[in-house]
């Protein structure tokens, strides 16, 4: 198997970054598939729990790559399937974000001695016509064939009601004072695009309410699903990724799902709700 991408374009670099550093700040460990047309990181919060929060990620490899190879398991099989620990990409993503003005960033699959790796090489400007090449090494398992059908893309949600989130950053400080308050929160929406967030203890009762977003979706009149605050809040954290919108699906009592989207991905996370669990 055989994997090779160069990125020169400054912002599909600082792009790629946010969303390398959101998936691996999701969970414990990341699944990179790679294909001929695009690439995904898939996170899941607990491969034994089929309800545990999952986050599946589609790159478009032609936005952002300038060069772009791969030869998968087969020609039948003709996808890589690799699986890398969080905590080990943290130094490359320090390497990566200090990269604003790099030439480059060529990712391959590599051979090393005690176990194959993705290998980022940084291509960073040093004083006058002179460069300067940083690499990382981040070991990965190869995960067998057998294996593969664990990581198949996600059934399209049909959900009750469909709307536009508000701006993120609001609402992620106003999840982030919930979680003063308790652990867990009732979103509630309704066809006539009003999205309201509770949290109730026995001291208090806190609403917010959010109204005029646009309805993309509805089968009922109102739809609720009860979540809990700080999964929800640690995927806000990465409302820098800037999507062009933002959806989120309500399935009654059973599903929060949000859509992040773009040109040049899509970013879905599956929160399942509190008594489905």
């Amino acid at each position: 198997m055989k994997f090779r991408g160069k990125m020169i374009d400054p912002n599909c670099i600082k792009q790629f970054i946010g969303i390398l550093g959101c998936m691996t700040k999701l969970g414990k460990s990341c699944i990179l598939r790679i294909t001929t047309t695009d690439l995904y990181f898939i996170v899941r919060e607990s491969q034994t729990i089929s309800t545990s929060p999952l986050i599946w990620c589609t790159l478009d490899e032609g936005h952002f790559f300038s060069e772009f190879g791969m030869e998968g398991l087969s020609t039948v099989d003709n996808e890589i399937y690799l699986e890398f620990v969080a905590e080990n990409v943290a130094r490359t993503l320090s390497a990566l974000k200090v990269s604003g003005t790099a030439k480059s960033v060529k990712i391959k699959l590599t051979k090393k001695l005690s176990s194959p790796c993705l290998t980022f090489e940084i291509d960073l400007p040093s004083g006058s016509n002179h460069s300067r090449l940083v690499v990382h090494d981040i070991p990965v398992n190869l995960v067998p064939r057998r294996l593969w059908n664990d990581y198949v893309e996600p059934e399209v949600v049909d959900p009750d009601i469909s709307v536009h989130m508000p701006q993120l950053r609001l609402m992620k400080s106003i999840i982030e004072r919930m979680k003063n308050l308790a652990n867990m929160a009732t979103l509630h929406v309704t066809s006539e695009g009003l999205l309201t967030l509770t949290v109730e203890t026995e001291a208090v009762s806190v609403t917010s309410h959010f109204d005029n977003l646009h309805v993309e979706k509805q089968k009922e009149d109102e739809a609720s699903v009860t979540i809990e605050l700080k999964r929800l809040s640690n995927f806000l954290a990465h409302e820098q990724l800037n999507p062009q919108k933002v959806v989120c699906d309500v399935l009654q009592s059973k599903l929060m799902h949000l859509n992040f989207l773009s040109d040049s991905y899509s970013l879905q996370y599956f929160l399942p709700g509190i008594n489905d669990q």
